[in-house]
């Protein structure tokens, strides 16, 4: 048993290893602050562009008159060819074109 313990102390504490382990943290620790840099950057962007949207005048560009589906519109029918009674309750038109 105490020679076990002895060997994985051994290897544990060997000098290679600490300095490969070093390495590789370090390594991670770049990585990680590349990573930070990237994401302050991009929060900075995206500061920007809300603040160029915010800064932007409102779209005040006039929208077509939107259809109102309980309005009841009113043309006269005139001397056109008609079926039906002049009193019905309902009248549907249809424009057509011959050619």
């Amino acid at each position: 048993m105490f020679i076990v313990g002895s060997a994985v102390l051994l290897v544990s504490c060997n000098p290679a290893n600490d300095a490969a382990l070093e390495q590789k943290l370090n390594e991670i620790g770049d990585n990680q602050k590349l990573l930070l840099k990237k994401i302050e950057t991009m929060d900075k962007s995206i500061k920007n562009l809300a603040l160029a949207n915010k800064n932007q005048p409102a779209d005040n560009k006039k929208k077509p008159p939107q259809a109102d589906p309980n309005k009841v519109y009113n043309i006269p029918i005139g001397d056109s060819f008609s079926k039906g009674p002049d009193n019905a309750a309902v009248t549907i038109i249809e424009w057509s074109d011959f050619q």
